[in-house]
């Protein structure tokens, strides 16, 4: 199980899309009441480094080493898209 990677998922625009998720969850400029994954826990408009680059390479090669390759990799955020 790996703490910042999820999928891959099918995508019929990309095929296997191995998502990498760059920000904690619900850490938002917004709090929208239609959003997906609930209330924005963490408002702020601050800009910085939410998840160190280290952990997100060391799941990286780990997967690499144990997985077929996906088609794509898709950087997202749990909270702001």
């Amino acid at each position: 199980m790996y703490k910042y990677l999820f999928g891959p998922v099918p995508s019929r625009r990309l095929g296997m899309s191995l998502g990498v998720d760059l920000v904690p969850k619900k850490v938002c400029s917004l709090d929208c009441v239609y959003c997906e994954v609930g209330k924005t826990t963490n408002l702020t408009i601050e800009r910085k480094e939410y998840i160190k680059l280290d952990k997100i390479k060391e799941e990286l090669t780990n997967y690499f080493n144990n997985n077929p390759d996906p088609d794509y990799i898709t950087f997202s955020g749990s909270g702001e898209p």
